[in-house]
């Protein structure tokens, strides 16, 4: 990759016009969130709110802005909690369809190429 597409791709990565994409690219919590929920969406792993926080960095945000970035996104249905069956008290967070829709359109405009 040259410098040119590397350079094009750094625009690409912020000059974008998708609401909820931009909304996790706000904050470095967020968008680790966004990464981690996605990765493990595709990966078909089941993770649970305080595993989530566990796996985000440590020195990134306090436990308390990890809660409020998880409730803010799940009050603005961009993330969906899911309580589980067995265990009424565990959450499970997983993207919304809208988020979705928006990942893979995000996917696409950075897989092109500049002609």
């Amino acid at each position: 990759m040259s410098n040119k597409d590397k350079i094009y791709l750094l625009e690409k990565l912020i000059t974008h016009d998708l609401k909820i994409i931009n909304y996790f690219q706000n904050d470095l919590t967020k968008y680790k969130l966004l990464i981690l929920v996605l990765k493990n969406h595709f990966e078909k792993k089941t993770f649970t709110i305080e595993e989530v926080i566990e796996e985000l960095p440590k020195n990134i945000s306090s436990r308390a802005h990890k809660l409020n970035c998880i409730t803010d996104a799940t009050l603005k249905n961009f993330l969906i909690k899911e309580t589980s069956n067995s265990d009424m008290r565990k959450k499970y967070l997983k993207p919304s369809d809208a988020l979705l829709v928006e990942f893979e359109i995000f996917s696409k405009i950075l897989e092109h190429k500049k002609l």
